[in-house]
């Protein structure tokens, strides 16, 4: 019996050893596959999307340097599935040639960061291709420089969403021809410049849903002597522009609205009858807004369960929701807990907190707007002993 027993936990030992080693080199695979990648060239920007060469989503991107996508260099980067972070740590990436792109998104989720880039004025060319091509999947550009340059005879421009939700938040977007352009799925502006060399800052080509609630938009001058900040090409339809601004947003330039009889100066586009445009001869438009969500307090917090806490705080309006956080001490950085709750609720228990332990508990609002979320500012905390 005693054999017995001891054969037992041998065999025991074995499987937990066993068990322990697999547990090591699982989170060795994990954490080799999760690491930051410096990109230099457009060769490797390309690779990005490929597991096979050691990249692919999951990783987060530095672009380590400024570079301009050539001939003789890989054509876009196409990121097609998967979660991609892209930092371009200050740094500049844009296209040259006639039939080059730097990105294209069709399908997976990427954002891109970097807190240092200034304006770069893309130059007065013919035309290119572009900076970023977006046919599916999401976008967020918080900040950075995406420019569309050319040599060739495309239409280049900073930014082109076809499908997809684009979400931007900042940086700088400009091309030779005009800056943006959107024919599909939803282009979200939230911040940032625009720009365009020859024609619009940004353009509505199609039947996409444009909402910008803050922005500046500077107009480029086309040989005839105009400037022109939007446009669209709505053949026979009046435009209304005011329907591109989302609640709370107004432009805060006066400019003018017409239209640019096309149809015998572009043989490229002998369909369309008008370009129509605002800002005649006016360098620039900004759109600002009032947009903020208000902040809330706590009114008690109570235990009287074990393991849980009891927040109820003071009901506002015109929010998403509100927020909850908890935890062990006063900075919030150690066993931090966030809940949410409906903007309909004023009450929410936190569970499966540590007993007889003391926790901090504090409260903020959200608010979904244009495809970001906003919060406000946390309330003071409160503190009581759980259970």
């Amino acid at each position: 019996m005693t054999k017995s027993k001891s054969n037992i936990k041998l065999f025991l030992i074995l499987i937990f050893t066993i068990l322990s080693i697999a547990l090591i080199f699982s989170l060795s695979e994990i954490e080799a596959q999760a690491k930051t990648i410096v990109i230099r060239s457009g060769e490797e920007l390309k690779d990005i999307n490929w597991k096979n060469k050691g990249y692919g989503p999951g990783n987060k991107y530095v672009i380590g340097n400024d570079f301009t996508l050539g001939d003789g260099e890989y054509s876009t980067c196409r990121l097609t599935k998967g979660k991609f972070i892209i930092d371009f740590n200050g740094h500049t990436v844009q296209n040259a040639t006639q039939n080059l792109g730097v990105f294209s998104i069709s399908g997976a989720d990427v954002t891109f960061i970097d807190s240092k880039v200034s304006p770069n004025k893309a130059s007065v060319s013919s035309y290119g291709a572009g900076g970023i091509d977006m046919t599916a999947g999401k976008l967020v550009i918080n900040s950075g420089n995406y420019v569309g340059l050319s040599t060739g005879s495309n239409n280049p421009c900073g930014l082109h969403v076809g499908g997809g939700t684009c979400v931007v938040n900042g940086g700088f977007i400009g091309g030779d021809y005009l800056g943006a352009d959107c024919s599909g799925g939803n282009l979200y502006i939230n911040g940032g410049t625009f720009e365009g060399g020859y024609t619009f800052a940004l353009a509505d080509l199609g039947n996409g849903n444009i909402k910008i609630s803050k922005g500046v938009f500077k107009a480029g001058t086309t040989t005839y002597g105009y400037r022109f900040a939007f446009g669209a090409m709505k053949p026979n339809v009046y435009y209304n522009f005011n329907s591109w601004l989302a609640g709370g947003a107004s432009f805060s330039t006066s400019f003018q609205t017409g239209y640019w009889n096309m149809q015998s100066q572009v043989s490229a586009y002998p369909g369309v009858m008008y370009y129509f445009a605002v800002s005649y001869q006016t360098p620039q438009i900004s759109v600002s807004n009032n947009i903020s969500t208000v902040p809330t307090t706590l009114k008690k917090v109570v235990s009287k369960k074990k393991r849980t806490l009891k927040a109820n705080w003071n009901k506002k309006s015109g929010i998403s929701g509100y927020q909850i956080q908890v935890a062990t001490n006063k900075k919030f950085t150690k066993n931090v807990k966030t809940v949410t709750a409906s903007a309909g609720k004023a009450s929410a228990t936190i569970k499966k907190l540590k007993s007889k332990k003391r926790y901090y508990v504090r409260i903020r609002t959200y608010r979904n707007y244009n495809g970001t979320v906003l919060y406000s500012a946390w309330s003071k905390a409160k503190a009581k002993k759980v259970k």
